[in-house]
C-alpha cells in the first residue's frame, strides 16, 4: 500500500481529518512510495529521507525515527549528524563502512562515548540476530587492498610545518586564542575557502611519562601497534593511542588484571556504567594502582588517537601555499584537576615554530562561498566560528565581488576577546564589509548574544533576506547554532508575517536553495 504524502500544508483552509483525507486521495492516485522528494515521474523510486539526520535531536529521538530501517541506516542515526568529516567519511557514508567492512566503531569524535556505545550495542543486536539458524557460518571477506591516498588527504597526511602561532585575546582574558598559521611549502596541496584542515596530534609528553612511571614501564618495551607494526610502549601511547578519553573496553581489562577485589568490582561497575567525561587513563591508574594488565591487552584496548578539524580562516588566492585556522585552547578543571585539550593545546602551544604536524585537508560538500558575486551574504560566527569566515571574506576580496557583507561576531568582553578586530574594522572601511554587528556577552549585566543581535535588527535582516541574502554560520551546534536558527524562524514569522509552519517551509527552502549554509560542530 502506498505510503501517504503530504501534500496540503498545514496553514491550508482545511480541518485536519479533511488535509489528511486529501492527503491519502492524492497518494492514492499518484501511487507514489515514500516521500516526494527525488521521486521520479511514471514511478520512479522515491529519494531516500533521512529525517534523523539533524544533530539537534537526541540520541533517544534519532533511534526511533530510524526503527525498522535496515541496519546501517540505524548505524547512521547513532552519528552525531554533523557531517563534518573528522571520520574520514560522512554520518552515512561511515555507518556503511561499519555495516559492510567492518570498520572501527571509535572514529565519530563529536559523537563521543555516546555513539560509541550505541554503535556497539546496534552491531551486537546485529550478530546475534543474524547468527542463528543453524546455518553455516560464512567466511568473512577480506579487506581489499586499499590504494594509496593522495598528498594531504586523511589517509596520507603530510607533513606540514608551524610558522606561527600568535595570541588574539588581551591579556587577562579568560580565553587562549591562537592565530595558527602553518606552511605548505612545495606540496602542492590545494584548499579552498570553506574546507577544513585535519591534524593528528600528539598527547602531552607529561601525561605519558606520568602514565608509564605509576605501570612501572620504561617506556621502551616493544608492542605491538594498531598498524601491525612492533612499536616502543612510550611512542605508542604518544602518538597513536587515546590516553585521555579511555573507552569502557579499557576499564574493563583493567578491571580482569586487578588484583585487589574492591579495586576490580569498582572498576567493573565503571565500565558497565560508563567513564565520565574527564576521566582519563592516568586517574584510573592512580586511584586503581592493583589494576596492572598485560602491556598487549592495555595497548589493544586503547582507541585509536583520531584526528580533529579546524576550520580554515585563509583563502587560497591570497596564501596559495599557507593554511590560517583559528584555535582555541580547551583547558578546564576536571575532578579539582586541570585538564587541556589534546590537539588544541598541541598545535597552539606544544609545538614548537618549524615543528612539524601531520595534516590533510577535510573539503566541505557545501560550506562554500556561493558563486555569484553579486549577492549579499550574512556572516554569523561567534568565538572562533569567525574561522571561516575569514576565508570567505578574503575570498570575496579576492575575487572582487560586489555583493554586500553583514558580518555578526561576538564574545565574552569587547576589551579582551575582540580577536580579529584590526582587520574586521579595516574592512569595514575599505567597504567589503558593509555591516558589522558585535556582541559581547559580559559587557553588560544581561548576558547579549549574536541571536539577540539578530532580532534586534529584525528589520534590515528580513529585507537582505528578501534581496537574496546567502546565510553562513559557524560555531557550536548544540547552542549557538539552534538559537541562531531559532531567531531565524521567529524573524521569518514576524517581518514576514508568516505562521510558523510557513516560516518552517520558508528556511526549509533557504537550505535547498543553498541560501543557509552551517558549519557547525
Amino acid at each position: 500500500m502506498p505510503t501517504q504524502v503530504d501534500l496540503i500544508p498545514e496553514d491550508a483552509p482545511f480541518e485536519v481529518e479533511q488535509r489528511e483525507w486529501l492527503n491519502g486521495l492524492i497518494s492514492a492516485l499518484a501511487g507514489w512510495e515514500g516521500s516526494l522528494g527525488g521521486a521520479e515521474q511514471g514511478g520512479g523510486e522515491a529519494k531516500e529521507s533521512f529525517p534523523w539526520h539533524d544533530p539537534g535531536m537526541e540520541m533517544e529521538e534519532r533511534m526511533e525515527l530510524a526503527e525498522g530501517k535496515p541496519h546501517e541506516r540505524q548505524l547512521m542515526a547513532a552519528m552525531a549528524q554533523l557531517d563534518c568529516g573528522q571520520c574520514g567519511y560522512l554520518c552515512k557514508t561511515y555507518a556503511e563502512a561499519i555495516a559492510f567492512e567492518g570498520e572501527d566503531l571509535n572514529r565519530c569524535v563529536p559523537g563521543a562515548k555516546e555513539t560509541e556505545r550505541k554503535l556497539k550495542e546496534l552491531v551486537a543486536e546485529h550478530e546475534a540476530a543474524n547468527s542463528g539458524g543453524g546455518e553455516e557460518e560464512k567466511p568473512e571477506p577480506k579487506p581489499k587492498p586499499k590504494k594509496k591516498a593522495p598528498l594531504g588527504t586523511r589517509d596520507n597526511p603530510y607533513m606540514a610545518k608551524l610558522k606561527s602561532s600568535t595570541p588574539l585575546n588581551a591579556e587577562g582574558s579568560s580565553k587562549d586564542t591562537r592565530h595558527v598559521v602553518i606552511d605548505l611549502g612545495d606540496s602542492g596541496i590545494e584548499y579552498e575557502a570553506g574546507d577544513s584542515m585535519g591534524i593528528y596530534p600528539e598527547n602531552d609528553p607529561r601525561s605519558v611519562d606520568a602514565i608509564l612511571a605509576d605501570i612501572d614501564c620504561s617506556g621502551g618495551e616493544k608492542v605491538k601497534s594498531h598498524d601491525g607494526e612492533n612499536k616502543l610502549l612510550r611512542q605508542v601511547l604518544l602518538k597513536e593511542v587515546d590516553i585521555t578519553k579511555p573507552s569502557d573496553d579499557v576499564v574493563s581489562v583493567l578491571a580482569e588484571s586487578a588484583s585487589d577485589a574492591d579495586e576490580a568490582e569498582d572498576l567493573r561497575m565503571l565500565a558497565e556504567r560508563g567513564v565520565e567525561e574527564g576521566q582519563t587513563l592516568l586517574e584510573i591508574v592512580r586511584v586503581y594502582p592493583s589494576a596492572r594488565p598485560k602491556l598487549q591487552d592495555l595497548i589493544d584496548a586503547l582507541s585509536p588517537l583520531q584526528p580533529r578539524l579546524y576550520s580554515i580562516a585563509s583563502s587560497s588566492r591570497p596564501y596559495p601555499t599557507e593554511i590560517h585556522t583559528t584555535v582555541a585552547v580547551v583547558k578546564t578543571a576536571v575532578y579539582g584537576r586541570g585538564y587541556k585539550g589534546v590537539a588544541s593545546t598541541f598545535l597552539a602551544k606544544r609545538l614548537s615554530r618549524h615543528g612539524e604536524v601531520p595534516m590533510y585537508i577535510q573539503p566541505s560538500q557545501e560550506f562554500r562561498v556561493n558563486a555569484d558575486g553579486d549577492h549579499p551574504a550574512i556572516m554569523i560566527g561567534p568565538g572562533t566560528g569567525i574561522a571561516p569566515l575569514m576565508a570567505f571574506l578574503q575570498e570575496r576580496e579576492a575575487r572582487g565581488d560586489a555583493g554586500r557583507n553583514w558580518v555578526f561576531f561576538g564574545n565574552p568582553e569587547s576589551a579582551k576577546d575582540h580577536i580579529y578586530k584590526d582587520q574586521l574594522e579595516q574592512w569595514r572601511s575599505s567597504g567589503l564589509i558593509s555591516r558589522l554587528t558585535l556582541a559581547f556577552s559580559r559587557d553588560q549585566k544581561e548576558k547579549v548574544y549574536v541571536q539577540n543581535r539578530m532580532r534586534e535588527q529584525a528589520r534590515e535582516f528580513w529585507a537582505w533576506l528578501e534581496a537574496g541574502a546567502v546565510i553562513y554560520i559557524c560555531g557550536d551546534a548544540e547552542r549557538m547554532a539552534k538559537d541562531v536558527d531559532k531567531a531565524l524562524h521567529d524573524i521569518v514569522m514576524e517581518q514576514g508575517q508568516m505562521s510558523e509552519a510557513q516560516a518552517k517551509r520558508y528556511v526549509e527552502t533557504l537550505s535547498s536553495e543553498h541560501r543557509y549554509l552551517r558549519d557547525v560542530y
